[in-house]
């Protein structure tokens, strides 16, 4: 009991070692009034949820996957971010829709033009670093144990997501974000790119 006990504490530990960053991330995107709550929770859940499954396989199948790989991937919230400043310049609704096509159908063509998948984009390359964290983590424990932790890590992002709404919500941090959200996003945005891409190297 007190070994399985520990181990919930250690997998709360390293969900918010490694996603300290993500609540200022969410913040911004909760602040947006073009973003859904449940687009942004889609999101979050996708782009965590791949980097553990990422973890798993690297494990069980003994896969060696560079972060700098995926580190890689800092190009995209790069373009996204300056395709919404000039939607910004241009006085232009704000969207996540970079590659729009009215004939798409299905579920995947409708998740990548949705603004859940800029969300889950953002949370995936962001955590990319958090590969080298998991990887050691499971090799350490038995699959019981893996199932614990991964969820200890569902329940933490749903967490997370609702610490990041809350913030948003109070009246005295919550009114400026709202108001600047908008702005800040596509700065952020290239921002968290080019310091993806700079740890990658």
């Amino acid at each position: 009991m007190i070994e399985f006990i520990f181990l919930i504490f250690t997998a709360v530990a390293m969900f918010i070692a490694t996603n300290l960053d993500d609540i200022f991330v969410l913040m911004i995107f909760f602040s947006n009034k073009e973003f859904k709550a449940k687009q942004i929770i889609l999101g979050q859940y996708i782009g965590v949820i791949a980097l553990i499954a990422i973890s798993a396989l690297s494990y069980f199948l003994k896969l060696v996957i560079p972060v700098n790989w995926i580190g890689l991937l800092g190009i995209l919230p790069i373009i996204i971010g300056l395709k919404n400043l000039k939607d910004l310049r241009d006085n232009k609704e704000v969207s996540a829709n970079y590659n729009i096509s009215e004939e798409s159908k299905g579920f995947f063509s409708k998740f990548r033009n949705s603004k859940s998948s800029l969300v889950a984009i953002v949370s995936f390359t962001n955590g990319g670093d958090n590969i080298g964290v998991y990887v050691p983590l499971f090799a350490s424990i038995g699959i019981p144990q893996m199932i614990v932790v991964i969820s200890v890590f569902i329940v933490m992002i749903a967490l997370w997501c609702y610490i990041s709404f809350n913030l948003v919500e109070n009246s005295i941090l919550g009114d400026k974000i709202k108001k600047y959200g908008h702005i800040i996003l596509p700065f952020i945005l290239i921002f968290l790119g080019i310091a993806i891409l700079a740890r990658s190297f």
